[in-house]
């Protein structure tokens, strides 16, 4: 009985029988939770990267959607010419111009005083007048020097009206047909800080003075300065040159520049 005993007692005393009881599991070590965690930030990284890529891809479509619908809306018209309509100072009868009181580009109020000439028609005495401006405005040019002779109806000195500026470009029929007039077209040229907006007032026949017979493919399109802008337009020389576009997603509805049939 004793024998039995001391056995069991021996074996619960045995150093190896001892140790694998002892033994149990300890924490998972260090190395594979890094692993996983840089695993875990390269997918964050990636992810972001993707979805910047598709960020900008769709701006960037956007972007050039939009800019072909804004191409596909403006119209190129071609070169417009700053016109203006002249006023004339001349004599009902033929006149010797004594003397010239203005120069060109000067400005002159309503009835200033142009120029003195000498009457000498029908052979009665020589007689001196003055010539004064019928209208306020800007000397564009001397027509008849001092000492030179003015015909009859000729004018001695031409003159415009800066608040009457307008645009004048010829179109060919076939633009004129996407036209509509009240649409707001910009022109932009020499003497503009960039470009400003003129509405499409009226269509004209173009006048060819080298086929005057010939039907024209080309009418004369009138663009009238926004109010906004009447100050820069007056400082600017008649005669210059400038780009003109139309804006064809304005005035739609109206009234078509042209016949479209």
């Amino acid at each position: 009985m004793s024998t039995a005993i001391d056995t069991v007692t021996d074996q619960d005393d045995n150093p190896a029988t001892a140790q694998s009881r002892e033994v149990a599991p300890g924490p998972a070590p260090a190395a594979p939770r890094r692993r996983r965690l840089r695993t875990a930030l390269r997918f964050l990284r990636t992810l972001v990267v993707v979805l910047s890529l598709v960020g900008a891809a769709v701006a960037g479509g956007t972007y050039i959607v939009r800019q072909r619908l804004a191409d596909r809306a403006f119209v190129d018209a071609g070169t417009a010419v700053l016109t203006a309509q002249p006023i004339t100072a001349g004599s009902a009868d033929a006149a010797v111009v004594t003397r010239v009181l203005v120069t060109e580009r000067q400005s002159v109020t309503a009835g200033a005083v142009l120029a003195t000439i000498t009457l000498t028609a029908d052979g009665r005495a020589p007689r001196v007048q003055q010539l004064r401006v019928p209208a306020a405005g800007i000397v564009t040019e001397i027509n008849v020097a001092p000492g030179q002779i003015a015909r009859a109806g000729e004018p001695i000195v031409t003159l415009y009206d800066p608040t009457k500026l307008d645009f004048q470009v010829d179109v060919p029929l076939e633009t004129l047909r996407e036209l509509r007039l009240g649409m707001t077209a910009y022109v932009a040229g020499p003497g503009l800080p960039g470009r400003i907006a003129t509405t499409l007032q009226q269509v004209k026949p173009k006048v060819d003075t080298d086929r005057p017979t010939a039907a024209s493919d080309r009418l004369t399109v009138v663009l009238r300065p926004e109010a906004a802008d009447l100050t820069t337009v007056r400082t600017l020389v008649p005669g210059l040159r400038f780009d003109v576009v139309v804006d064809t997603t304005t005035a739609v509805g109206g009234t078509p520049a042209v016949n479209s049939a």
